[in-house]
């Protein structure tokens, strides 16, 4: 394409690195709820190694100005198939090609790293389509899951947690419900990498060419060290048997930079804990903590595959409500 260089990201040079992160964040603005990372975070991660990924930056140079990016990645110790690929185009610039060349750039690294399937997200309206989804299709990749992307009011519902807690309270009387901010006790760290172990499996993946992640203490320290440095809090609520064993898990998110939003992030019930309103009760117990630790927070999102009957009936129960699609996409290079 004429006149258009892509250059890797110099991930140590502040100035390149917030050029990137703005255009990200002008790529997305269209959505009026989106996860793009607070500048603290992506000034923190951006230099840092991440021993379980291959991460990989580009940007699109016409002469002086960015106008498109791409970041890719892989797993270095699961999944060592799979590369994940985000494009984004700056949207005074689209359909001009400039997706297409990176996208290229994706694939040209991704194929000599043994990885033959390149994956990606793209973001649509309810009922509509959109530039991202529209760019997917024209490239050949199938949509192997859709998940409804949801976003809770929290002081527009807090009112409903009281009762939500009671209604469930009668069933898991043999649990203990335990919220932990930061890093996990050490009790704590066996089940939480167990559950990791299989998130994949236990979850909803429609057709997607994914396999169980491989979780260890090492793992979990590290990613416990580098949120830390973001500024990034993490509420883990967990129910526990009454042996002590982890019988359920959910996790969410605030960025201490912005304060008025969160993702909320897994949620799982162990199969053999099933049937006790676990997964409501901690989710409930997850969000009273992170209001009373954030007064400002406004709002949560959370994604939930179309055929994930159960955590939708949850979240339907705690007032989410569905703002947007996401189309969870794959190709084989």
């Amino acid at each position: 394409m004429t006149g258009i260089e892509v250059r890797e990201l110099d991930r140590k040079d502040e100035d390149q690195v917030r050029t990137f992160w703005e255009l990200e964040r002008d790529a997305v603005a269209e959505r009026p709820y989106n996860d793009h990372l607070a500048w603290h975070a992506a000034k923190t991660y951006f230099p840092m190694d991440f021993p379980e990924w291959d991460r990989r930056f580009w940007m699109a140079w016409d002469g002086d100005r960015v106008v498109g990016t791409l970041s890719a990645n892989g797993s270095t110790v699961d999944n060592l198939h799979r590369a994940h690929a985000n494009v984004s185009v700056h949207p005074d610039r689209r359909r001009e090609g400039i997706g297409s060349l990176l996208l290229d750039r994706a694939r040209s690294w991704a194929g000599p790293e043994g990885r033959r399937v390149l994956a990606g997200e793209v973001f649509a309206p309810v009922g509509g389509t959109s530039p991202a989804l529209a760019f997917a299709e024209h490239h050949g990749f199938g949509v192997v899951m859709e998940d409804g992307m949801k976003v809770v009011d929290i002081p527009g519902t807090r009112d409903t947690w009281d009762e939500l807690a009671a209604e469930c309270a009668p069933y898991h009387r043999d649990y203990e419900l335990r919220t932990v901010w930061g890093p996990l006790p050490d009790d704590l760290v066996g089940g939480f990498v167990a559950i990791q172990n299989m998130f994949i499996s236990e979850a909803p993946s429609g057709d997607a060419d994914v396999e169980d992640e491989v979780w260890d203490e090492a793992r979990l320290r590290g990613i416990e060290a580098r949120a830390e440095a973001a500024r990034r809090r993490d509420a883990r609520t967990f129910a526990l048997a009454s042996g002590g064993e982890v019988a359920a898990l959910t996790e969410a998110f605030v960025n201490e930079t912005v304060p008025h939003r969160g993702l909320q992030s897994g949620t799982l019930v162990v199969p053999a804990h099933r049937g006790h309103r676990l997964g409501l009760a901690i989710k409930v117990a997850n969000q009273r903590a992170m209001a009373e630790r954030f007064p400002e927070l406004e709002w949560l999102m959370t994604g939930n595959a179309d055929v994930n009957v159960h955590m939708n009936a949850i979240n339907d129960r705690l007032g989410y409500r569905v703002v947007e699609r996401c189309l969870e996409v794959e190709k084989t290079i």
